[in-house]
């Protein structure tokens, strides 16, 4: 049997409506002149009708199409099993709320080949993104979209990097520096991100080549809840959790010396000092100035949370 070129891998968790619109933008693609595609879903623990879209749809899909379940929670969990799963030596990664335009499978290995990438991605655009709140795009800019320019050019490690939802690599250096990062990522409800951009740094570490291409598009669909404030409270404050797993966790001063309400105490020193005066500052000036302060604060707690649980964690450690 002749093995596939690409293996697409599509990660799903409790969204079977878009799974199923995601799938079906998959159908549409212009299929490749040379090479084979094949498709795995990997469901990660749904409770949903997951299983059945996916049966639904294989016995007439354009493509092999494979169900996978993952039981261990975590976006990083699901894409490394499609990973481990897939037979291809390029493997190309979707989420379950986003489409490809047309011609994306058609085009990425011939990418791969005339880049000589180990990694590449291409952009993302909100297909519903109409009629917002003037306070939402700024803050949309760099969350769920991405778009670096209309031509091809090769990543270096201080510049802007690629968009996870967006992103395929050499199978083979994918597994050589060992994946994602599962310490990161969503998982759940949480809103933990970075794994990607944490990947390709350490692509980077190897020397490897990262490509953004314009012509490896992707839509993403932009969920009801990004339109309420309080989806960015949740947002930045899990931002600040994943900052402290990515760049302060190794810090001994946030692991030692005096705590207040188990947080750091310099910690604390510099949200009430330096955030809330900040935000005390935007009192009676416009709501979105507000907002933006009052975002700096929800980021910072999240960083005094998750460096209060890496010390309770090291404390129970320790008393084994």
């Amino acid at each position: 049997m002749e093995l596939p070129t690409v293996s697409l891998v599509i990660t799903t968790y409790n969204r079977a409506a878009l799974l199923s619109e995601a799938l079906e933008s998959v159908a549409a693609c212009e299929k490749p002149v040379n090479g084979l595609i094949e498709v795995i879903v990997v469901d990660n623990n749904s409770t949903d009708d997951t299983r059945t879209v996916v049966d639904r749809l294989s016995s007439d899909f354009p493509f092999p199409l494979e169900y996978v379940f993952e039981g261990a929670q975590g976006l990083s969990q699901a894409r490394n099993r499609g990973s481990n799963e897939s037979r291809a030596s390029v493997v190309a990664f979707m989420d379950d709320d986003q489409r490809l335009d047309r011609s994306f499978l058609s085009r990425i290995d011939d990418v791969f080949r005339t880049t000589d990438a180990d990694c590449v991605g291409g952009p993302i655009f909100y297909y519903n993104a109409d009629n917002l709140p003037e306070w939402l795009p700024p803050l949309l800019e760099n969350t769920g979209q991405y778009d670096g320019g209309r031509e091809t050019k090769v990543l270096k490690p201080e510049g802007r990097k690629l968009n996870g939802g967006n992103m395929a690599f050499r199978r083979s250096v994918l597994h050589e520096i060992g994946g994602y990062n599962v310490d990161l990522g969503r998982s759940g409800g949480n809103l933990l991100a970075s794994e990607e951009f944490e990947l390709q740094e350490r692509l980077f570490a190897e020397n490897k080549r990262i490509v953004y291409s314009p012509s490896l598009v992707q839509y993403h669909y932009l969920r009801p809840e990004r339109l309420k404030r309080n989806y960015w409270r949740r947002h930045h404050f899990d931002y600040g959790r994943t900052v402290y797993r990515r760049h302060l966790k190794g810090d001994q001063k946030y692991r030692s010396g005096a705590t207040f309400l188990g947080g750091p105490r310099w910690l604390w020193r510099v949200f009430l000092i330096d955030d809330v005066k900040s935000y005390l500052s935007s009192i009676g000036r416009d709501r979105e100035t507000r907002f933006k302060r009052q975002l700096g604060l929800f980021f910072r707690l999240g960083q005094i949370y998750e460096a209060r649980m890496d010390r309770q964690s090291s404390e129970t450690m320790s008393s084994y």
